[in-house]
């Protein structure tokens, strides 16, 4: 095991972190969540930034969270990259082997390597501010790999990139982290980010982790409404009533789209939740047809934006009747995208057998999944 965060708490003024989980070596992890959920935070007492009030952190076996960061054996790529102007990019990248005093022919050689690696040894005599974006990050991230770490943290240093940058930039990463058998943190809250980098993801939200699993174990699984809809995960429907249903082992489940759907009683939640969460109904990606072959129980929505990719992958927008400021995007995948015309209504037949009842608000669970399951279930209205 490369990293164990243990019973972890941080507090800054009325906001506080809990953290619990560990990572294998040569693994990449990203912490996935909207902004101030605590993300930023989490990764700084992983490296000796901030201050923690509770918990353990260890490295390779060994406790660090008592040590100076930079006795830490990580490196860190700042969301802003804070490289020093007023030094060449040499200099920059071998910034952390002159702190340690390292032979100098050694220095050179090491920085010489990284630069053929990352494919920046034409840049060495620039200085910082001659760089364009994408140069300027693999500077950084050439810089924090000079001392050779056991851990990398990666605080959303794509963010300043536009788009076509930032997606050539992620494989760039994830094929140095992948060849390097480097064991990383990284921080985004870009779904398709996370979805591209990740070999597991943890969501956060509030300070807590509420959804952790590779992207598969997410979407079978997403443990609450809020966590699917952030993720896109498929669509969510709130439920408006839940009365047992005519056949044995069913649930009558009405949504607030207006249909009535009959769903194994599997699929249900902690109904002793109700009374203080919202329901709602989770249908899976794979649930799903806009093109209503499945032929099962269907759901009116009305396409209100449909567009093609880069990758040209076609995907609509879509919205529920009677679900307020509420819409999802379906990708069509190969399929013909021609009958979709913005303005249109289509039906969406669902497989209620892969469909969830879960709570639409998340549970700080530290778990892969986490949906909720009851034995019995009594007529309630929620």
């Amino acid at each position: 095991m490369s990293l164990e965060v243990k019973n972890l708490r941080v507090v800054r003024g009325s906001f506080s972190l809990e953290a619990d989980f560990s990572l294998e070596r040569g693994r990449v992890l990203v912490l996935l969540g909207p902004s101030g959920c605590g993300k930023t935070t989490l990764l700084r007492a992983i490296a000796g930034l901030e201050a923690i009030q509770r918990g353990e952190i260890r490295l390779d076996g060994a406790r660090i969270d008592g040590l100076p960061a930079e006795k830490r054996h990580i490196g860190f790529v700042f969301q802003d990259l804070a490289l020093f102007e007023q030094l060449r990019v040499r200099d920059n990248i071998g910034y952390s082997l002159m702190v340690r005093h390292e032979d100098k022919k050694y220095i050179q050689e090491k920085t010489g390597l990284l630069a053929r690696r990352f494919r920046i040894e034409q840049l060495l005599s620039r200085y910082p501010s001659e760089l364009s974006g994408g140069e300027r990050q693999r500077v950084a991230f050439a810089r924090a790999l000079a001392s050779e770490p056991s851990l990398m943290l990666l605080d959303e240093p794509l963010s300043a990139l536009d788009a076509p940058l930032r997606r050539e930039m992620r494989r760039f990463i994830r094929l140095q982290l992948a060849e390097g058998h480097l064991t990383a943190i990284h921080v985004t809250h870009d779904v398709e980010e996370a979805v591209d980098l990740a070999d597991e993801i943890i969501v956060m939200r509030d300070g807590n982790m509420v959804g952790r699993g590779t992207i598969e174990e997410l979407e079978q699984n997403p443990g609450s409404g809020w966590l699917a809809r952030f993720m896109n995960l498929g669509l969510v429907l709130p439920v408006t009533n839940i009365v047992p249903g005519n056949a044995p082992g069913t649930l009558e489940v009405e949504t607030g789209a207006g249909t009535v759907l009959s769903l194994p009683k599997e699929a249900s939640l902690d109904i002793s939740r109700l009374s203080r969460d919202k329901a709602c109904l989770y249908v899976p990606l794979g649930a799903s047809d806009i093109a209503g072959s499945r032929g099962g129980p269907g759901i009116r929505a009305r396409i209100v934006r449909h567009v093609r990719s880069a990758s040209n992958v076609a995907k609509l927008a879509l919205m529920v009747p009677g679900v307020e400021n509420y819409y999802f995007e379906f990708s069509l995948g190969g399929r013909s995208a021609d009958i979709f015309r913005e303005g249109t209504d289509i039906e969406i037949s669902i497989d209620t057998g892969l469909c969830q009842l879960l709570s639409d608000e998340p549970s700080a669970l530290i778990v892969p999944g986490g949906g909720l399951r009851a034995d019995a279930i009594q007529p309630s209205r929620v």
